[in-house]
């Protein structure tokens, strides 16, 4: 309940204090007071300082007095919650502009971390991880996991854009089935199986190839009709000389 309170008055481990701990509360009154409330002078926080000390409580009530506690007797909750209410009071008064920053401007200001930094790129576990997506994926794998892990990305990148998804919705006419035994590529191999794989990767570079001369043609399309209907304004025009 006081994690908050705490972080913002910059307190060691604020996830691990324990109210019900009176060696913790002792402490955490000493700090309030050493680094945010101040109300002693150094030489007089002796008492206050001495935790251990049987008469540590009758300082504390003391202490709690001189503060004008509204409830100096009240439980140690009570109690550390208006300390704590105090010093961020305290500490607002004194530099209010660390509590008052415009958020954006600490995000421009704070460096943006990216977390694929702290992967350990040859771990067991990553390794496993690229294996599993490169079977999810039917991605053949590599001996080096990093080249199968570019693998998988360029078939994300590929089939699982938005435009490959909204192609993907759309029905396409499957089209004729390539016989490629009727089709020469000039290719002289005499492996069967070599042969067949070397015709589809040629088909492949060829339907590429087709794929960039229709942008191409696309693109030319476009310069065109804009070249050949310019916009001219007449009023800058003259007559006669």
């Amino acid at each position: 309940m006081f994690k908050r309170k705490l972080q913002a008055l910059g307190f060691p481990n604020p996830e691990t204090l324990n109210t019900a701990d009176e060696k913790q509360f002792r402490s955490t009154v000493v700090w309030l007071e050493d680094q945010k409330i101040r109300r002693y002078k150094i030489e007089d926080r002796e008492l206050l300082r001495n935790t251990t000390a049987t008469q540590w409580n009758q300082a504390f009530e003391q202490y709690m007095n001189d503060l004008d506690c509204p409830f100096p007797k009240g439980s140690r909750p009570e109690v550390l919650d208006w300390l704590l209410g105090l010093a961020v009071q305290l500490e607002f008064n004194e530099e209010p502009e660390s509590y008052t920053a415009n958020p954006k401007t600490q995000e421009q200001t704070c460096p943006k971390l990216n977390p694929l930094d702290n992967l350990d790129f040859e771990s067991d576990d990553f390794k496993a991880g690229v294996n599993d997506l490169a079977n999810i994926l039917q991605v053949p794998r590599h001996p080096d996991h990093l080249m199968t892990l570019e693998g998988i990305c360029n078939v994300i990148q590929e089939k699982f854009c938005q435009d490959a998804l909204k192609a993907s919705s759309v029905a396409k006419n499957p089209g004729n089935p390539v016989q490629f035994g009727n089709i020469s590529f000039g290719l002289d191999i005499k492996s069967p199986n070599v042969s067949n794989a070397a015709d589809v990767l040629r088909y492949l570079f060829i339907h590429d190839l087709r794929d960039l001369q229709t942008k191409i043609n696309e693109c030319l399309v476009c310069v065109q009709a804009l070249t050949a209907n310019p916009k001219t304004d007449t009023k800058l025009g003259k007559v006669g000389y």
